[in-house]
């Protein structure tokens, strides 16, 4: 990941300032770094650190800088970095309040969307080893609350290599399913549904 920073000229930056006297706050393995730890913190383990976490998956935004502070060593504002420039957009800073917007094993509640405008095909990176199961059972949630479609090919390889060099990818077919009933969601980059049924899904890759 790029490094980020602040420069009194530029104001808050990613990877390097335009005039070059930029201050680097994180650099790029500490910024991979902290982003895991913040997203595990909020969307899967925050009351084994103290965190209270409401329905909707806010917690107050200075305790889990504290936790991030005595954990990492970064402050408030490499968290607020680190929110603004997530190429996921994975995070959510709202009236001294944070959460993550997608991802959770805890139970908060999911059914809230960002926009009702959703692409007629969306898509989903996976190990080729499930395919055969995911046309027959369809997309499940698994360990998460949601399942989670990319909206282009290249950004459901890039999640599917999380898992293998050389994933399968799925088009989902969002078009019908909406016009089905199904719930589909915008949070940051990724969309989310309950469950997507066989009949939706198409292997492309």
């Amino acid at each position: 990941m790029k490094p980020l920073g602040i420069c009194d000229n530029c104001g808050e930056f990613e990877g390097s300032c335009k005039c070059g006297k930029g201050r680097i706050l994180l650099d790029g393995k500490k910024r991979e770094l902290v982003s895991k730890f913040l997203s595990g913190l909020l969307r899967h383990f925050p009351h084994s650190f103290g965190i209270d976490v409401d329905e909707e998956g806010w917690a107050k935004l200075d305790e889990v800088a504290e936790v991030v502070k005595d954990r990492h060593g970064v402050g408030m504002r490499e968290i607020e970095l680190i929110v603004r420039f997530d190429p996921k957009g994975r995070f959510e800073i709202k009236d001294g309040k944070i959460r993550a917007k997608y991802g959770h094993s805890i139970n908060i509640r999911v059914d809230w969307s960002e926009s009702t405008k959703i692409p007629p095909v969306l898509y989903h990176g996976t190990h080729p080893a499930n395919v055969q199961s995911i046309l027959k059972r369809g997309l499940l949630p698994m360990k998460r609350r949601e399942v989670h479609l990319s909206e282009t090919i290249q950004d459901a390889i890039e999640v599917g290599r999380r898992h293998h060099p050389n994933p399968a990818v799925l088009a989902i077919d969002t078009k019908r399913m909406i016009e089905a009933g199904f719930k589909i969601r915008k949070k940051g980059k990724v969309y989310t549904t309950d469950y997507v049924p066989p009949k939706y899904i198409k292997r492309i890759l």
